[in-house]
């Protein structure tokens, strides 16, 4: 998965983001491949299903969101924040994952 696909899947059209990019998508996909316990390879070639570029697209759409802010108290200010990607978007992977027996 590279950089321009990432843009045209979150409609990003400057390159303001690139560098960014360039480190987050081996980190998602190798999340992915290790929570699917799957390497996606077929015939020595990496095929990325449908759900997988999702998973990698959106994953990085939540974390450039740089306050992800889930409450918050006035009164001694507390904060919290949403440090786990959501349900919503590890539901993209969950169709890919093997079973791993030990």
């Amino acid at each position: 998965m590279d950089i321009q696909t990432i843009k045209t899947m979150l409609r990003i059209t400057t390159n303001k983001h690139d560098d960014y990019f360039k480190e987050v998508i081996p980190i998602y996909m190798d999340y992915a491949k290790t929570y699917c316990n799957n390497t996606f390879t077929v015939d020595g070639q990496e095929v990325l299903p449908a759900g997988v570029k999702l998973f990698v697209a959106k994953a990085i759409e939540f974390n450039m969101n740089p306050v992800n802010l889930s409450s918050r108290n006035m009164g001694d200010a507390s904060y919290s924040y949403v440090t786990e990607l959501p349900e919503t978007i590890m539901r993209y992977l969950k169709p890919y994952k093997k079973l791993r027996f030990v």
